[in-house]
């Protein structure tokens, strides 16, 4: 492709092709232009096809899992990227399978001694040899420490950094050939959305960061009786191994197992939500993957979180906007709905067809407003909302994204606890608190005591500007630049009018010389006729049937 391949890329490099062949995705081989870099006897031979009867997002997903960790995780980011895949897409995507066997004892005896400098069982009291959980990236072993604490420990899959950037190199060359070669490709900046992702997959093989997220989780609801976050253990925490405090808990879709341990089903359903409304109004902090798999629950209702590797942010100014997004749809006002999404980027006033998008928005809105919250899906009507930014070319914030995504999953987990939930009747106390707290003396003060060493900036540096404005303007070396909009069609129409003109004017040079010349009997002659006034004629006659053939063809004469 762009650079230099080693064998062993080669070798990659044909798998992808032959895996992508197999589940009938020859045509993104062709297009990348991969087929050369195919053996001699792949070519020959031909690759067996699988899965013909399953759909198009069907086979991607299988593809995906067939290549491994990378594509599995690339295939879980694209599942978020309503801009980028169909609807039918993003939802085979989310169904990605992150379980792949586990890799052996020996492997985990090997990493932890490399990460403490010192043998594991030196290290802990007990360590499981079977892990109870194993993924692309790691798998977890219960243990127990030389204290008597038992914890579960997340050990990094051998050699994984090493496979996942190999496969790095050969997703940055495919987004370069798409950048340079596919034009429909470059709206997307397949190069931007490479680099985010290897950053995303970076964070995640990095597990003291979710053990900071971890800890901040912890800290955030230290005072809420109803959720529990697990303690990190530092001491035994390094960049391959992650180690936490066990919780003995029950998966929160397993219904019958709760049920038989006594458990209050709507007083889970209500924490959970409760938490998760926490997070995103309060914390400005939010889980952004808690699927049941993520999310336990314990004696007393309690609700555990675990797994922090994808973590989404929402700063002050964001919640502001998400409560005044709320309370524009439960009052049907659609322009300060538009509003709010203008001030959050979403869209752009002079990129839109702001009617017709007040239309559609103001259609929704009636779609939910009048009805019961109890048939309501907050994380539903988000995406709605998301899709119609999209079609009409906005550009939505990852962080809400996510949050849309995480607000589906637990909704839909909420619903099985209690057929009763409601989040939107569970999210007014805490949007009634925002906007009482947002209107305190307080907060108004707060807020411009902020805005002071700002305005102080700007005071202390407007004589100088304004100075540096009038020296250029002296030096006439002040340039001021306009861009025009609209006009790139009637400068095209002034072009070929000109040009035209020009033609005319040519071909009225060419006769008149070529007559001069015919009338002055210049030598040498063709049947006694100046041979230059002849090839001027010819010429001024191409010339004049090329002009006549061009109006001709425009349409407007």
């Amino acid at each position: 492709m762009m650079r230099r391949i080693s064998k062993r890329q080669i070798r990659r490099y044909r798998e992808l092709t032959n895996i992508a062949i197999k589940y009938g995705f020859g045509y993104l081989v062709d297009r990348f232009n991969l087929h050369p870099i195919r053996s001699l006897t792949d070519r020959v031979a031909g690759t067996h096809k699988v899965h013909p009867e399953l759909s198009d997002p069907e086979r991607l997903r299988l593809m995906l899992e067939e290549l491994g960790p990378t594509y599995i995780k690339f295939g879980q980011i694209l599942s978020t990227r309503y801009d980028l895949l169909p609807k039918e897409y993003i939802k085979e995507l989310e169904k990605l399978q992150d379980t792949v066997p586990p890799f052996s004892y020996t492997d985990v005896c090997r990493i932890v001694t490399e990460e403490f400098g010192m043998p594991i069982d030196q290290i802990f009291a007990s360590f499981s040899h079977k892990p109870f959980a194993s993924a692309s990236l790691g798998q977890v072993h219960s243990a127990t420490l030389q204290s008597g604490e038992k914890v579960i420990v997340k050990v990094q899959r051998p050699v994984i950094k090493e496979i996942i950037d190999a496969d790095l190199k050969i997703l940055y060359d495919l987004a370069h050939f798409a950048n340079h070669h596919i034009r429909e490709a470059r709206a997307f900046n397949p190069v931007g959305f490479i680099s985010e992702f290897e950053r995303i997959i970076h964070a995640e093989l990095d597990y003291t960061l979710e053990a900071q997220n971890a800890d901040e989780f912890r800290e955030n609801f230290s005072e809420d009786a109803t959720v529990h976050i697990p303690e990190v253990y530092w001491d035994y925490t390094r960049w391959q191994v992650l180690t936490m405090e066990f919780i003995d808990g029950i998966k929160i879709s397993d219904l019958d197992t709760m049920d038989a341990a006594g458990m209050d089903r709507k007083t889970i359903s209500r924490n959970f939500a409760r938490s998760f409304l926490k997070q995103i109004f309060i914390h400005g902090m939010f889980h952004g993957d808690p699927h049941p798999g993520n999310v336990l629950a314990t004696d007393d209702n309690v609700v555990a979180f675990i797994d922090f590797g994808i973590i989404g942010h929402l700063d002050r100014t964001t919640r502001d906007d998400l409560v005044d997004f709320f309370i524009a749809i439960s009052e049907n006002d659609s322009d300060t709905v538009i509003d709010v999404l203008a001030h959050t980027g979403a869209i752009n006033y002079d990129e839109i067809d702001l009617p017709q998008f007040r239309f559609e928005i103001s259609n929704m809105i009636h779609k939910y407003y009048g009805k019961s919250l109890r048939y309501v899906n907050t994380g539903v009507m988000l995406r709605e909302m998301i899709d119609m930014i999209l079609e009409h070319h906005g550009n939505v914030p990852s962080n809400l994204v996510l949050l849309s995504k995480a607000l589906m999953i637990e909704e839909e987990v909420c619903s099985q606890l209690d057929q009763d939930y409601n989040l939107q009747d569970l999210a007014k106390p805490f949007i009634r608190d925002l906007v009482s707290e947002r209107m305190r003396p307080t907060r108004i003060i707060s807020e411009w005591m902020r805005m002071i060493p700002g305005f102080g900036r700007l005071v202390r540096r407007f004589p100088h500007r304004i100075d540096q404005i009038l020296m250029r303007a002296e030096k006439g070396t002040l340039r001021l630049e306009f861009e025009h909009h609209g006009l790139d069609h009637i400068v095209s129409e002034l072009d070929t009018m000109s040009n035209r003109i020009s033609s005319s004017m040519i071909i009225s040079a060419l006769l008149i010389a070529s007559a001069l010349i015919i009338q002055s009997g210049m030598k040498p002659f063709v049947c006694g006729v100046p041979v230059l006034g002849i090839i001027g004629f010819v010429i001024a006659g191409i010339f004049g049937m090329w002009l006549v053939f061009s109006i001709m063809r425009s349409g407007r004469f």
